[in-house]
């Protein structure tokens, strides 16, 4: 068993190297590697321990083997010290899930409950993170049609971000402190491509221009049956039960999102090429780190800078026993990445990621 396990780790390490277009299950195995990888050495120090010194070198060989990938899913990094005299700036990702807050059960006609709370919980945290530029993703418009409760914020958060941009084709908005503007995708990319899942901007931060992406690919588009799977299983037949689920229905959407998601980065990495100067590409991407979609856009030029500046294992979405790290921040260009902090809100299902750049 344990040298099944050291196996499945050394796949599902490698497995975003597969096209997904024409294998499902590496795709999948990609999502539990940090969990294998963690069980690995687990039980890698137990052989050890118990003396039985060649099961313990399989692991460890296992985890040698998947080195590489495995600093990009579980970063090993440190934060680093502003260089002096340089312009720093700070970037927040969010996925805010419309504003809603299902700890209080607010906003998510999908929920029943009554709250006493007063204002809105992810938006206050937006507006008292101090970031400079502010990436929403799951937010059609900003001006409290779907957003519970955000007139009671709207003319602080604005005082605070005088410049927003975004459209109503796409979920993906921008709140800054700098001016900025939104550049056609067309700019860009050529052909047919899906508009909704990424938009484009230039900052302007005290005389240094940046180009931001802000993504949304596509999810699973599970519904909310089909998400219980995972966090029914409790026994083993509820484990059967799941697996059989997964077999059906969750299989083949999860294969249609990984593809999608593919399409999608292959149709962004073309257009990147036309793009010059600092670059910082984040948001919601629905992929952990070392899959397909994830290698395919960051290719050999873009930077993780959670990889880079952040320790430990990093769960950016917090619904369903889903806990992956499915939020990204890369960047080229004449950057350098300080750090990138986790907040632990949970209003919406996503945590918000704070990275804190300089311009060198």
């Amino acid at each position: 068993m344990s040298l099944i396990i050291f196996a499945l780790t050394v796949f599902s390490a490698y497995g975003g190297r597969m096209d997904p277009d024409y294998f499902t299950f590496p795709s999948v195995a990609v999502l539990a590697f940090p969990y294998l990888a963690m069980l690995t050495l687990l039980i890698a120090v137990i052989w050890a321990v118990c003396g039985r010194w060649i099961t313990a070198a399989f692991g460890a060989l296992a985890i040698f083997i998947c080195w590489a990938p495995l600093t990009n899913a579980v970063p090993m990094g440190f934060s680093k010290n502003q260089t002096p005299g340089r312009q720093t700036f700070t970037v927040l990702t969010y996925n805010v899930l419309h504003g809603w807050d299902q700890t209080q059960h607010i906003g998510d006609p999908r929920t029943e409950g009554k709250s006493d709370q007063v204002g809105n919980a992810a938006f206050e945290y937006i507006r008292d993170s101090g970031a400079d530029i502010v990436c929403l993703q799951e937010v059609m418009r900003l001006d409290g049609w779907e957003i519970p409760r955000f007139g009671q914020i709207k003319d602080e958060l604005y005082r605070r971000y005088p410049y927003q941009a975004g459209t109503t084709v796409s979920d993906t908005k921008v709140l800054s402190k700098y001016p900025i503007q939104m550049i056609p995708a067309s700019r860009y990319i050529k052909g047919n491509f899906d508009s909704r899942c990424y938009t484009f901007y230039e900052v302007d931060i005290k005389g240094h221009r940046l180009t931001l992406v802000n993504m949304h690919l596509r999810s699973a588009m599970l519904n909310e049956e089909e998400k219980n799977v995972v966090t029914e299983i409790t026994s083993v037949k509820g484990a059967k039960e799941g697996i059989s689920e997964m077999n059906g229905s969750i299989r083949t959407k999860l294969a249609s999102g990984f593809r999608k998601r593919k399409e999608d980065v292959a149709n962004l990495r073309a257009g990147l090429a036309l793009i010059e100067g600092p670059l910082i590409i984040c948001g919601d991407f629905n992929d952990v780190p070392e899959s397909y979609a994830y290698r395919l856009l960051r290719g050999e030029d873009l930077h993780d800078a959670c990889a880079e500046t952040a320790f430990g294992p990093m769960v950016t979405f917090n619904a369903h026993m889903f806990w992956f790290h499915l939020d990204q921040i890369f960047y080229r260009g004449p950057l350098r990445a300080l750090s990138v902090e986790k907040g632990t809100l949970k209003a919406s299902d996503h945590y918000p990621l704070t990275a804190l750049f300089e311009f060198e």
